[in-house]
This record gives structure tokens, sequence and C-alpha cells, in this order.
């Protein structure tokens, strides 16, 4: 049997407008979220383009200088959150569109204990404290030094430098070799309401669960787009009790240009953002993931991503076909992460990853 993506849901057909469209739908829907728990900075007359202007938002750096940090700066913001210097080289505070206080204050735990494990090779984020204004999360946390690493990745778009690649892959390799903190046990996926292994005595069975729930709480949209659904999560459940007998270790879930840091010569000094797919389990997921999203809509990303796949086997040992399959993993559990009815470019992306002919050989389909 020949598997093909469906020629309306193909990758290859996205224009960059779609992936441009994609990204600002992604950025918009958290700060929709931010405004309507926000009510006591943003009066309904203020618009999003307000919000997201890159000198930040001026009423969260007045609450800061009213609370000592006369010198704050806007640095930057992301999918999750907006970032604001306190004090040069030691402070600061990251203002969340989206969050509860709970998993940020579990987030806190998890990082100390990382450390205390021993964890020294590369730095991770550090909080210090956990607020709660009118609804809204404010972490005060310790500065990394470094450049990020998108930067790097940025600069080509026919291409991605072997340094990054060696930087990517650098922050596996030591992630792998720690040892799950015992919060992570505690720590739950994608925003889902129950730890991961809350019940679960094994990988396939923890990882599985989610994932059926994801899939059948979204089947109508992937089932529409994705041709032998009932097949592919068969086989994808057969392959992740095939995982069960190796190592489990720290799974960061998306160890990417913008979450790492690197100093001049290109060595990881620091790792950012856990906690969206951070989880214990088969280390070898994190890799299959990071070899497939350091260019996910670029006009040569197929071949950007067939180059990493080939360095991560080399370097860290895995097989192709793992690496494969648990895109098709990732794929499910992610596919409607930024919009529950598919329309956004992450959906058209999973929907094109399960369809491809290598991907489901990797399954054994």
């Amino acid at each position: 049997m020949k598997y093909l993506p469906r020629k309306s849901l193909n990758y290859a057909s996205l224009t960059q407008q779609c992936v441009a469209c994609w990204a600002a739908h992604r950025k918009t829907r958290m700060f929709a979220d931010y405004r309507s728990r926000n009510s006591w900075c943003l009066p309904k007359s203020t618009r999003d383009d307000e919000l997201m202007k890159d000198d930040g938002d001026q009423r969260w750096i007045s609450y800061l200088k009213a609370r000592g940090y006369p010198d704050v700066r806007y640095i930057s913001s992301g999918m999750e959150g907006a970032v604001y210097l306190l004090v040069a080289e030691t402070l600061v505070a990251k203002v969340w569109y989206s969050a509860e206080e709970s998993p940020l204050l579990l987030l806190q735990k998890f990082y100390s204990e990382l450390r205390l494990a021993g964890q020294e090779k590369i730095r991770t984020p550090q909080i210090v404290e956990v607020r709660n204004v009118d609804g809204t999360i404010v972490t005060i946390e310790k500065f990394l030094s470094g450049s990020p690493l998108q930067s790097e990745l940025s600069a080509k778009v026919s291409d991605v430098s072997s340094r990054a690649i060696r930087a990517v892959c650098n922050v596996l390799h030591v992630m792998r070799s720690v040892d799950p903190p015992p919060s992570l046990q505690c720590m739950s996926i994608l925003g889902e309401p129950t730890p991961l292994w809350q019940s679960a005595k094994c990988w396939s069975d923890a990882i599985h669960s989610v994932l059926v729930k994801r899939v059948e709480r979204f089947r109508a949209s992937l089932q529409a787009s994705v041709d032998d659904m009932d097949e592919v999560m068969s086989a994808v459940a057969k392959f992740l009790r095939s995982r069960d007998s190796y190592p489990m270790g720290v799974i960061h879930g998306d160890v990417c240009g913008a979450n790492i840091m690197v100093d001049k010569d290109f060595l990881p000094t620091s790792v950012l953002d856990f906690g969206f797919m951070t989880m214990r389990g088969d280390v070898a997921f994190d890799a299959s993931i990071s070899s497939a999203v350091l260019d996910m809509y670029g006009p040569c990303a197929r071949r950007i991503e067939e180059r990493v796949t080939k360095f991560f086997q080399q370097e860290l040992g895995y097989p192709r076909d793992v690496l494969l399959a648990y895109r098709a993993v990732y794929s499910l559990l992610t596919s409607n992460a930024y919009s529950s009815n598919g329309t956004d470019g992450h959906f058209h992306w999973c929907v094109d990853m399960l369809s491809r002919r290598d991907v489901r050989a990797a399954l054994g389909m």
C-alpha cells in the first residue's frame, strides 16, 4: 500500500504567508488569554499590537519598577511569556501569558532538584520566586548568560551550520546523562490535568495514555486529515512497548535553537524553557524531535531534517527508525496543541509527518 499525504493538506503546498499567519496566530492566541486574565493592567481599549510591540508592556515595566527594580527593561517575548531584565547579569522576570501557579511551583522544585543532582555542565533556569499578580503569574529567575542559538539557525535559509547542529547534539548528550529528579514523576505535559506517571508502571503506558486522550479529544480533525488513523495508532502503541526496556531519563521536550544559549565558541551554556513537554521517559524522543524541528517550515526543511537525523544517528547512536517513529508519537501528541480544529500550520506539519512513507515504514506499516 502507498501512503501519500492528502493533497489539500500537503505541507509542500503551504506558502510562506500561511506559515507567517500560523506564527502570528500562536502568539495572538497566547495574548488573548493573557488579556482576559490580566484586567488589572489591560483596559478594554488596549490593542494586541500595542502589547506585542518590541519595547514590551509598559504597565509591567511600571509594576516591576514599583517592586524595587528601577532599571528594569524589556528583553524579548516568546510563546509562553515576556522577559524583563531586572538586575544586569543577575535577575530577570518572566510574565507568563497563560500559566497556573501550581505547575510553576512544581517546575521551580524540578529545577532545584536538577541542580542538586549534579547537572552542572549546562546551566538550567533557577526560579527564585513565583508571584501571582491578580491571576497573571510572574516568575523571578536567575539571569542566564549567552546568545540564543536561534540567531545562528536563522542566518541561513538553505542550511544549518555544523556548529549549530553540534551545539544541539551536545545538549542532548548532557541531558540523557541526568538522572530524573523525583519531582518529574508529578509533572504533567501539554497542559493535561494529571501527572504523566500518575498510575503508569512503564513508559509506554504513561505516554500512550496521554496520546490516546488527546487523539480522542481531537479525533474529528485528525480522522479527516490522516488516512488509516486506527492502523497508525496500533503501530504507535506497538512501537512504544518496544521501548520500555531502554533507560529512562529526563526529556526536555523542546530542545531547539530558541531554547539553547551558547558562548562565543558555540558551546552550549544553558538550556531554557522546560515544562511544555518535560517528562521522564525514553531520551531518544528528545533527539527525534530536535532533529525534526530545527527547521520546520523553511524551503529546505526536509533536507535539513535528513542531515540532522544522520548526524544524531552517528553521534548519539539512535537508530534511524526510532527517530522517525517518535516523530509520529510527537505529531499525535501535539497536532492540536495550538488550535482545537486543526487550522494552524503546526497541525498541517503533523499531518504531513503522520502521512510520510518513511515514518510509516519505521512504524512497521
